[in-house]
């Protein structure tokens, strides 16, 4: 107990009298009303940013893989979905998840599965909110600039369930390292957790190793002060690391859990034709906020005239580095590096370290539980108890409602019905079930998922599983929808009686001319039967 009391006196960096105890849990539901509805406020805004129409290509070939554990009790370890992998190994490293999305779907359809993920996406928000420093406001500032730049990747996937476990390791971090409260014991039953929703477990093994490097290089950098962990607690953090990195097998694809992540990142195809595997493009205004938050950040670390603290340091060099290799990896930096912002930027607005500059928010008068100016935490009070209450649960439940509103329209089954129908091959799957199981299909990449969940008994030639098809098969179809060389040798070699393509491929222009009849087509897709 003395222990944990002396590491909690000295786990901050005190700067001056406005030196700030991390939040935690507890903190935020001691905190003051003012900023206990600035916290459901901005949470429930979250929840109907995140709240969407369900269409994202991967998740009907993961609801296809729910329904076939739950149809057999097993979880698949053995592609049963295509013709080209059919019968091989296949480490399904998100069957829990698959399942947990199966059972959603069958208890609420598209409203319950899209209300799901709205959840996750803003539990993981939640948990960075409870790591940054600063005024409520502030804080909510923050967590808007940061959902702007995770929210391309708030889609019905178990990728989601990454995200969450992701942000719970860095609270877990924060509070060890910032709060003197130690709950490293619960990282190896969440690394348990997560190796059977996600292969993305790889994301908090680096954040686990990122923090332990960066605490020693807090003693070869002679850093000192409390954000400086001791050597024994920086061996206490490697030991639970360790630990975590082990349990990892406990699931069903046992130590071949370990070898996901190289499967996925040795598939050369990602990075050349899988958009969010692509570096970022500047030039689309959906990806410029994360540019907004690196300069944020840099500006931030600069002007506050506090040292950055190594963990902090090695962290978002890392996952900055991945966010430029490719998009997909926004939301981890964005998850990391807020905290980091927060830390600086509210001592740079407060502390004011540049000679000459106007501070701001110096000659306010401010709450030291709320932190918010003194006028407005008057105004509150000259109200009765009673009715502030009745103001701030009608205005959570106003907006409560009106997200449920939100996601009730978003997955209306009218509306569900035309938005497949002007991005999918609705009516292919109906002309193809009309022709029989005869003859292999050649199908759209990003088809393949939804052929699987609307027409199981004829397997695809290609879905989203990229760590399963590899080079090879990638490869293949690529050359195939490119009409590049060799491509009718592949439609030879794999017995092809159709092929579903977009019709803007270089492949449905050749077809014709070698023999291909056109069996139908609309705007956006395109049918050829031999």
């Amino acid at each position: 107990m003395a222990e944990a009391a002396k590491n909690a006196s000295t786990s901050t960096h005190e700067v001056g009298a406005s030196a700030h105890v991390p939040t935690t849990w507890v903190h935020a539901v001691g905190a003051s009303t003012t900023e206990r509805l600035v916290f459901v406020v901005i949470l429930v805004l979250l929840f109907a940013a995140a709240a969407r129409t369900p269409l994202d290509s991967d998740m009907w070939w993961h609801l296809g893989a729910g329904e076939a554990t739950l149809e057999s009790g097993v979880s698949l370890r053995q592609d049963i979905f295509s013709f080209t992998r059919f019968g091989e190994k296949w480490i399904n490293h998100s069957w829990l998840a698959q399942v947990g999305m199966a059972l959603i779907y069958r208890s609420g359809g598209w409203m319950a599965l899209a209300g799901a993920m709205a959840l996750l996406a803003t539990a993981s928000m939640a948990l960075v909110y409870l790591q940054i420093d600063g005024a409520a406001l502030f804080k909510a500032f923050l967590l808007v600039l940061g959902s702007l730049v995770a929210s391309p990747v708030w889609s019905p996937r178990p990728q989601l369930a990454s995200f969450v476990l992701f942000a719970l390791t860095a609270y877990l971090l924060h509070l060890y390292r910032r709060g003197g409260l130690d709950g490293l014991w619960l990282m190896p039953p969440l690394f348990i957790l997560w190796s059977n929703l996600h292969g993305g477990y790889v994301l908090g093994l680096m954040l686990l190793a990122l923090t332990v490097g960066g605490e020693m290089f807090n003693h070869i950098a002679w850093m000192e002060g409390g954000e400086r962990l001791s050597w024994k607690r920086i061996g206490r953090l490697a030991m639970w690391g360790g630990v975590s990195g082990l349990v990892l097998v406990i699931n069903p694809n046992g130590i071949d859990t370990w070898l996901i992540p190289f499967r996925t990142v040795g598939v050369e195809a990602l990075t050349r034709f899988i958009s969010e595997w692509a570096s970022p493009d500047f030039h689309d205004l959906s990806q410029q906020p994360f540019l907004v938050l690196l300069f944020l950040l840099l500006a931030a670390v600069g002007l506050s005239g506090r040292r950055l603290a190594g963990s902090d340091l090695f962290t978002v060099i890392w996952f900055g580095g991945m966010a430029l290799l490719a998009r997909r990896n926004f939301a981890p930096f964005a998850l990391v590096a807020l905290p980091v912002i927060g830390r600086h930027l509210w001592q740079m607005l407060i502390e004011c370290p540049l000679r000459g500059y106007v501070c701001p928010l110096r000659g306010y008068e401010w709450s030291e539980r709320a932190k918010l100016p003194s006028i407005i935490l008057r105004s509150n009070r000259e109200l009765p108890q009673a009715v502030r209450k009745v103001i701030n649960l009608s205005l959570v439940g106003l907006l409560g409602f009106l997200a449920l509103v939100k996601l009730y329209v978003v997955t209306h089954p009218a509306l569900m019905d035309t938005a497949v129908a002007a991005t999918y091959p609705v009516k292919a799957v109906a002309t193809l079930k009309a022709q029989g199981n005869s003859g292999n299909l050649m199908n759209e990449y990003r088809w393949g998922g939804y052929l699987i969940w609307n027409m199981p008994e004829r397997r695809v030639f290609i879905d989203g599983r990229t760590d399963l098809f590899g080079d090879e098969i990638i490869g293949e179809w690529i050359t195939t929808v490119q009409a590049g060389e060799g491509w009718q040798d592949i439609l030879d070699q794999w017995q092809i009686h159709y092929v579903l393509i977009e019709p803007g491929r270089p492949l449905a222009k050749v077809l014709p001319a070698a023999g291909w009849k056109l069996i139908d087509s609309e705007t956006h897709w395109i049918l050829y039967g031999r």
